[in-house]
C-alpha cells in the first residue's frame, strides 16, 4: 500500500475518532449501560492513536528529539487514560494520565511548529494545555475544561484533515 493511502486512512480514522468523542456524550453514552461506554472510549482512543501514528509517519523526517519524546509521552498518556479506572495513581489517576497525554502532545507540537508541519493542530494542542491550566488556576472544571477538551479534539480533526489532504509523504 502506498504511504499516501496509509496517511489518508489514518486521517479518516482520526476524524472519525474525534467526531465520536464530540457526539458520544449526547448521542451514544446516554443509551449505554456499564461497561459498554468503555468500548466506545477504547474505540475513540484507538482511532486517535492511529492519527498520532499518521502524523508521526508524515513528519518523522523533520522530527527532533523533542518530537520523539512528546510522541512517546503522548502514546503513554493514551494508555494511561485507558487504564485510569484501575487507579494506578490513586484517585488522581485520570487527571495524571490526561496530563501526561497533553504534555506529550505539547512537546511534540512545539517540534512540529519548529519543523513547520502540522502547525494548526500543534497550535490547538498547545492551546488545550494552556486553557486547561487556566481552568485549574481558576478552579473551573466546567466550561473552561470543556473548551480545553474541544481544542484538543479539534486539533485531532485538523490533523486528520491534513493527513487526508496529503499529496506526498512530508519530509
Amino acid at each position: 500500500m502506498q504511504q499516501r493511502t496509509v496517511l489518508r486512512l489514518a486521517g479518516v480514522a482520526t476524524i472519525v475518532g474525534a467526531a465520536i468523542d464530540v457526539v458520544a456524550p449526547f448521542l451514544i453514552y446516554p443509551r449505554l449501560v456499564e461497561p459498554q461506554p468503555h468500548l466506545v472510549y477504547v474505540t475513540i482512543d484507538l482511532l486517535l492513536m492511529i492519527g498520532m501514528l499518521g502524523v508521526w509517519s508524515a513528519s518523522r523526517r523533520s522530527a527532533g528529539v523533542l518530537a520523539l519524546v512528546g510522541f512517546v509521552l503522548g502514546l503513554l498518556g493514551v494508555m494511561l487514560v485507558r487504564t485510569s479506572s484501575a487507579k494506578i495513581f490513586g484517585e488522581a489517576s485520570y487527571r495524571i494520565a490526561s496530563s501526561v497525554w497533553s504534555i506529550g502532545m505539547v512537546l511534540w507540537a512545539v517540534d512540529l511548529l519548529r519543523a513547520k508541519v502540522f502547525r494548526a493542530p500543534a497550535a490547538l494542542w498547545i492551546a488545550a494545555l494552556v486553557i486547561g491550566l487556566a481552568g485549574l488556576a481558576l478552579k473551573d472544571h466546567g466550561p473552561v475544561a470543556y473548551v480545553a477538551k474541544m481544542s484538543f479534539i479539534v486539533g485531532f480533526i485538523v490533523a486528520g484533515i491534513d493527513l487526508v489532504r496529503t499529496r506526498e509523504a512530508r519530509s
